[in-house]
């Protein structure tokens, strides 16, 4: 989470429409449960902060959208590796610079790709970056009990999701990441636990089943990830999502 300071420093002179999104955030902040509309004007007044879908999606906004282009990069280059080895789980860690394969866990192999993926945190940008990460791997490993498990269930994983639906679920996870750790802290400042909790929760859930129902229209197949291609096609993603809230 944030610090009151960061905190401050972003709402007076990083994002004029902070605190259209602070108020918005703190007024319903209860026990109700909201309707969808509300939920919409939440994530509306949060895509606004970051300057709108085109700036926020192309690592234009100071205050996220960064971080997350890059590591969203990094999971494609990953994934794209895994479905064009034939499926070959030890062939795309090698090529992430894991060794040793078969004396890891599947935990070791989680965080191994974690910073693989998203390095260093030192901003709120690159924890929800992060942060993000770690969800969308648990959710695609986590139930493994072996590396040949982990193959397995991508494999399944690539049988009905295409590598957009992946990346996709990625900026859905990083921006409820960046808007609980922009958030949260400062919230639970002035509201009970229960509550802040119950906001979050609800706009969770909202978010994964707005991006759900995207259509998906950058294909992302044979693509070199170090390309300029790949950036552009990785932002467009991000706009995308961001999209679905403006």
């Amino acid at each position: 989470m944030g610090t009151s300071k960061s905190f401050s420093d972003v709402k007076h002179s990083m994002v004029p429409n902070w605190g259209t999104l602070s108020s918005s955030l703190t007024s319903n902040c209860d026990s109700s449960v909201l309707s969808a509309q509300k939920l919409q004007n939440i994530m509306g007044h949060f895509v606004s902060a970051l300057g709108g879908a085109s700036t926020g999606g192309r690592g234009g906004s100071k205050a996220g959208g960064r971080s997350s282009i890059r590591t969203a990069k990094k999971i494609g280059g990953i994934f794209s590796k895994f479905i064009s080895s034939g499926n070959n789980i030890r062939e795309t860690l090698e090529s992430t610079g894991l060794t040793d394969i078969d004396n890891k866990t599947v935990g070791d192999v989680i965080n191994h790709l974690i910073e693989y993926c998203s390095g260093n945190a030192t901003s709120i940008d690159d924890n929800a970056a992060k942060e993000a990460t770690r969800l969308l791997l648990e959710e695609l490993m986590g139930q493994a009990e072996s590396i040949d498990e982990v193959q397995t269930l991508l494999q399944e994983t690539f049988t009905t999701n295409t590598l957009e639906d992946v990346i996709v679920k990625y900026f859905g996870y990083y921006i409820n990441e960046l808007l609980s750790k922009w958030f949260y802290e400062n919230l639970i400042k002035n509201k009970n636990e229960a509550d802040c909790n119950n906001l979050f929760s609800q706009i969770k859930n909202f978010i994964v089943e707005r991006v759900g129902d995207m259509h998906k229209r950058n294909p992302l197949q044979n693509i070199d990830w170090s390309s300029d291609e790949a950036d552009r096609l990785v932002k467009n993603i991000q706009q995308d999502v961001l999209t679905v809230f403006e």
